[in-house]
């Protein structure tokens, strides 16, 4: 499900558990984001899978077992594709992020630092035989 295009919010009052405030306060924290702004960030990300969901519960009620058999299938295309991201990670290969990624895949996907290790010094000039 693609975002809004227009700027328009709609504004919700909700109950969540302590557990579910938590996360989403220390997600506001780490972005610089207002609780409210986090949880709408989550929800506009995740709508797309929400729909989804919506869509098979409703045709679940028609034909469940034609709903049970589309998700098996499903489940074993993502088998395969997180196995080939596996092998893809475990070779070294970056994975690329798609600009549609949520926040937390473009992390993911993110190169990491360069690994730094402290407490040694290097030699200014190698010793001889050793080559840089």
């Amino acid at each position: 499900m693609p975002k809004p295009s227009s700027p328009q919010r709609i504004r919700l009052t909700i109950s969540v558990s302590p557990e579910a405030h938590a996360v989403f306060k220390r997600m506001a924290d780490a972005t610089g984001m207002s609780l409210g702004m986090a949880m709408g960030e989550w929800l506009d990300d995740t709508a797309e899978g929400a729909d989804l969901l919506a869509q098979k519960l409703s045709e679940a009620r028609e034909s469940p077992k034609l709903v049970v058999r589309e998700m098996q299938a499903a489940l074993s295309g993502m088998q395969d594709v997180m196995a080939d991201l596996m092998t893809d990670l475990k070779a070294g290969r970056k994975v690329p992020a798609a600009p549609g990624q949520p926040v937390a895949a473009r992390a993911a996907a993110a190169p990491s630092p360069r690994l730094v290790i402290r407490g040694v010094k290097s030699p200014s000039k190698p010793s001889k035989g050793v080559r840089s």
